[in-house]
């Protein structure tokens, strides 16, 4: 590794160590108490140290290739170094220590930026932003990472380590080696699909066991202990599309009359999507006795639009303006793009709810284990699987005011969302999402994929713990 110029002074990489010169100053860790933010661990105990205690103080912007925090590693001049403090920010490549019961503490001013973090065993404080660019991990309950900022990272790695971030988190991933579990952009994946196989001990009985000291290891080696994320954020299954192409017509028409949303006891089936609502009606009788064709309804705030299934197809269109009237029009470009819309959403439902089967979820909730569970949620109401917890509403009530409260499965995510899986009709299980700040379910967009994918993998998961959970 060259040597880097730092205020004009030169730090010298020899034998993996890290020479520093005259950039620091070594002082007692009690003349720098009033520097000490009031909230950190300093503030009240530097009183404990004597003065062969030192704190190595550095004043201004500094950047370094990497920094060890274990005992006597960063500075092997001067033993007696318990604390760094960097009055300014700190840029580096590499921040770690290998041994999580006891290494030097580091407070920085301005804001960290970083390659990757792997830290543990000591009082990490950051005035400013910690913004790393793969890892930051915590390991180890003898320490905590205290982020006055925000903390930007790709990968946020807990290892039965507390953070305290007071302003936002802005996480591809985050992983919890205790859980063996992770979550990207809201996906739950397992961790060794996050990070590479060289963190990781052999297998002993099929479990797989994260070690901090190998990731330590490959970043200290400049090497990333990442995955490609992109395999990780995409569909996991392939799958045939409903609607091969987008052409108002009647053969898609039809289509859109027996897809899935439309249930068996219902004339129609409609939703807002993206503030433009959409009705689909089967063919059908009217009041007055005549027959209709099978049609689309399209409303927007300014127009409303309505095809039906003819030969060739009818458009008429007619703006929301009150005694507006409906006149035939030919295709428009505005048109095209609802339609569009219509259909790729009915693609996505087609996609998805068909992989729950209403008779599963029937069988389930009758099964002999779900009926013992406690129906009140106050005691033995669900499962537990080390990360996520799972309930169950086995039978469905109407209450005081007549609203219908139908069977439903709830998986309560590691980051405390709730995904709803709900027997409302026979024709497929209703899904909801409840964001971990909302106080109600609210309906999964079909344009939002990622909420989508979310809620068939926590299913996955959830039908392979009850499997095992059943047999016994």
């Amino acid at each position: 590794m060259t040597a880097i110029l730092v205020h004009e002074k030169i730090m010298e990489i020899e034998t993996g160590e890290l020479n520093m010169r005259e950039d620091f100053q070594f002082v007692p860790i009690h003349q720098l108490a009033e520097k000490f933010p009031e909230d950190s661990w300093w503030s009240t105990s530097y009183k404990d140290f004597d003065d062969e205690s030192l704190v190595a103080y550095y004043e201004g912007d500094l950047t370094l290739p990497l920094l060890d925090l274990d005992w006597d590693m960063s500075f092997p001049q001067h033993r007696g170094v318990t604390l760094i403090f960097i009055n300014g920010n700190l840029t580096v490549d590499a921040l770690y220590n290998e041994e999580t019961d006891g290494a030097v503490g580091l407070i920085v001013a301005g804001n960290i930026n970083a390659k990757n973090i792997a830290v543990g065993g000591q009082e990490l404080y950051v005035i400013g932003d910690v913004i790393v660019e793969e890892i930051v991990c915590g390991s180890y309950n003898h320490g905590e990472m205290i982020v006055k900022g925000n903390l930007y990272a790709t990968a946020l790695v807990e290892d039965d380590y507390h953070f305290k971030i007071d302003g936002q988190q802005s996480l591809v991933c985050k992983v919890d080696v205790w859980d063996k579990e992770g979550i990207c952009q809201g996906l739950p994946v397992d961790m060794q699909a996050i990070l590479i196989d060289d963190v990781f001990l052999e297998p002993e009985e099929g479990e797989v066991d994260f070690a901090f000291d190998l990731l330590v290891s490959t970043i200290k080696e400049g090497h990333s202990a990442l995955r490609d994320l992109r395999g990780v954020l995409t569909r996991q299954k392939e799958a045939t599309l409903y609607f091969m192409h987008n052409t108002i017509n009647e053969e898609n028409i039809e289509k859109l009359v027996q897809c899935i949303l439309m249930k068996n006891d219902q004339l129609y089936f409609d939703f807002e999507e993206n503030g433009i609502y959409f009705k689909v009606q089967r063919e059908h009788v009217d009041t007055d006795g005549d027959w209709q064709k099978a049609s689309v309804y399209i409303e927007t705030a300014a127009n409303c639009y309505f095809i039906y299934a003819e030969q060739p197809i009818s458009l008429l269109h007619k703006t929301t303006e009150e005694g507006a009237e409906w006149t035939y029009i030919e295709q428009l470009p505005e048109l095209s793009e609802y339609w569009a819309m219509l259909l790729t959403c009915i693609n996505i439902a087609e996609l998805y709810l068909p992989t729950i089967e209403v008779s599963y979820m029937q069988e389930l909730l009758q099964h002999p284990i779900i009926e013992a569970l406690d129906p009140y949620g106050e005691d033995n109401d669900g499962f537990w699987d080390g990360s996520k917890y799972y309930r169950f509403r086995r039978d469905g009530y109407t209450d005081e005011e007549g609203y219908y409260f139908a069977p439903r499965i709830d998986i309560q995510t590691q980051d405390g969302a709730f995904y709803f899986y709900t027997w409302d009709n026979e024709r497929y299980i209703s899904r909801y999402y409840q964001p971990v700040d909302g106080d109600e379910a609210e309906d999964i967009s079909f344009l939002d994929v990622k909420h989508w994918e979310a809620s068939e993998r926590y299913f996955n998961k959830f039908k392979e713990f009850i499997a095992g959970e059943l047999e016994h």
